[in-house]
């Protein structure tokens, strides 16, 4: 390979999933040694998001507020779906090519020996961009768990915690009380925190206690309420230190998962509005805003659902609103999980909202392959085309048999949804 000032971004990818010998390897101490060579500059306010479901987008929510009130914003977020620099965003755009080696090239120098994973490399890389920007805000969501996770090197002005369930029970832990200690790792002493799960693990309620933290809990201090004219939050009540506009500001009814989501992001407005002022123009800018590969649907005589939850609960959440959608005709799921998650539940729940399965294979090494997945599905209609197991090839097979009336699901994996995503845009502008 050339010297690594020539090297494009394809080589660097390649390069830093080489560096550790492992994927994930879980711990702090690496990066914490990498990041005090890089001696990044901090902004005003860092937002750490982390739980199970929901922090891709309620990281969203938050950019889009306070990118609309004229603060600078950096986004770190992950996986990516089509591209890499979707990680690591400056005022809402994609990291170029150019920055994102640079900023590679600068943590490779920092490092010296010491190995990092791809993860942890990526975040050491948006911790340089983000610094060299000179934001006024950080907004970093955790890849994995919390408490080990590298975006917990940088400490939070503000944790938001999401909903909690289980997924990556190999590295977290068997139950939603050893999960939630993981991902409670975010929080700090004294600190500001929101709770979006309204039934938190009793481990988060006791690491909130143990270090005194300044926090609400989503239907106790907040939440997305209905009446009989209009939906609004609501945050009154004595957890609050003073009075705001936010408390009776009128929202767009969503689903009761995005609802959630959106509840827990007006919330942390709330929390930091001594610190960053917005202004109710400024919240307006969630009333349109749609978050790539969640819930998505694109209209069209074949309307397509894109979603990329891969845990019981993200998967049930998509049901529900399915379930909620009249189909005269069927409805067809091109379908994908890795090897770590709860297959069989997932297929369960989708079940009674899918007429034919199109079950793909991935080019990852957790992927199920199509004979397991096809064991999964057992006296469910499975349709085996001879193009090919590949996503892009399913995807087009489903579309070609679907009708008038029908519909067409993509769900179960990042990999999957940024596969076929591609072909979906050209279709919406086609």
């Amino acid at each position: 390979m050339s010297s690594q000032g020539d090297w494009q971004l394809c080589d660097w990818l390649e390069f830093i999933e080489s560096v550790h010998p492992r994927t994930i390897d879980l711990s702090l101490d690496r990066v914490r040694r990498v990041l005090h060579c890089l001696a990044p500059v901090y902004p005003s306010i860092i937002i750490t998001v982390g739980g199970t479901n929901g922090k891709g987008t309620t990281a969203a929510m938050l950019d889009a507020v306070y990118r609309s009130a004229g603060y600078r914003v950096g986004t770190y977020t992950s996986p990516h779906l089509v591209d890499y620099g979707e990680r690591i965003k400056v005022s809402g755009k994609s990291s170029s090519a150019e920055r994102l080696c640079q900023a590679f090239q600068a943590v490779d120098a920092a490092r010296g020996t010491i190995p990092l994973t791809y993860f942890e490399f990526g975040t050491l890389a948006a911790f340089k961009l983000f610094s060299k920007a000179r934001l006024d805000i950080w907004i970093l969501e955790v890849g994995m768990g919390g408490r080990l996770d590298a975006v917990n090197a940088v400490d939070p002005d503000l944790a938001v915690i999401t909903s909690i369930d289980l997924d990556h029970q190999a590295w977290l832990g068997d139950s939603r009380d050893a999960i939630g200690r993981e991902k409670a790792g975010i929080l700090r002493y004294r600190g500001r925190a929101i709770v979006s799960d309204p039934n938190p693990p009793r481990s988060v309620l006791d690491r909130l206690a143990v270090l005194q933290c300044d926090w609400r809990l989503s239907d106790r201090d907040f939440a997305v309420k209905a009446d009989q004219r209009k939906t609004f939050f609501s945050s009154g009540g004595p957890n609050w230190h003073r009075r705001s506009f936010l408390e009776q500001f009128e929202v767009n009814p969503g689903s009761p998962v995005q609802t959630r989501n959106l509840a827990g992001a007006l919330a942390a407005v709330r929390s930091l509005e001594e610190s960053l002022p917005v202004g109710p123009e400024h919240v307006d800018a969630l009333r349109g805003l749609a978050v790539r590969g969640r819930q998505e649907r694109i209209d069209g005589e074949i309307p397509i659902w894109l979603d990329v939850g891969h845990n019981l609960e993200a998967v049930a959440a998509l049901a529900e609103a399915l379930c909620n959608e009249y189909v005269p005709g069927k409805t067809r799921a091109v379908f994908a999980m890795l090897r770590d998650k709860d297959i069989g539940a997932a297929i369960e729940v989708m079940r009674p909202v899918v007429d034919y399965w199109y079950p793909v294979t991935l080019e990852d090494d957790r992927a199920l392959t199509f004979e397991e997945l096809q064991s999964a599905l057992t006296d469910s209609a499975v349709i085996d085309s001879p193009e090919g197991q590949t996503p892009r090839a399913r995807y087009r097979a489903a579309l070609a048999a679907s009708r008038h009336g029908d519909r067409l699901v993509v769900f179960g994996s990042f990999y999957l949804v940024g596969d076929i995503l591609p072909e979906v845009s050209e279709r919406a502008v086609a």
